[in-house]
């Protein structure tokens, strides 16, 4: 099973990943939130008010967390990848090594 570098993903380009998605969405989910509550206290939802800037505030900051985190996670396991393929390396090396010295 000899696999190419490119089949095993050596040869990719590093993510240019954007917080601009997790953000958009933390401010969605922010600005419903604010509009849920007004909704249930009975008060006109459409109308502008403060509280949306904070909802939509630590919306946004909740989704630039969201999006930390992930790229935290996505490095850790980049990281355990190749210290993977770097261990799978040395071992075809010394059981091939083996196999010339057992002939």
């Amino acid at each position: 099973m000899a696999e190419t570098t490119a089949a095993r993903g050596e040869n990719r380009a590093p993510s240019t990943r954007s917080p601009f998605l997790s953000i958009a969405v933390g401010v969605g989910i922010g600005m419903f939130t604010g509009m849920y509550s007004m909704g249930l206290q009975k008060r006109p939802v459409l109308r502008p008010h403060f509280s949306y800037g904070i909802y939509s505030a630590v919306g946004a900051f909740l989704g630039y967390q969201v999006f930390s985190i992930r790229e935290r996670r996505r490095g850790r396991i980049l990281e355990r990848r190749d210290m993977l393929l770097e261990k799978r390396a040395r071992r075809h090396a010394e059981n091939a090594k083996h196999a010339a010295e057992s002939d």
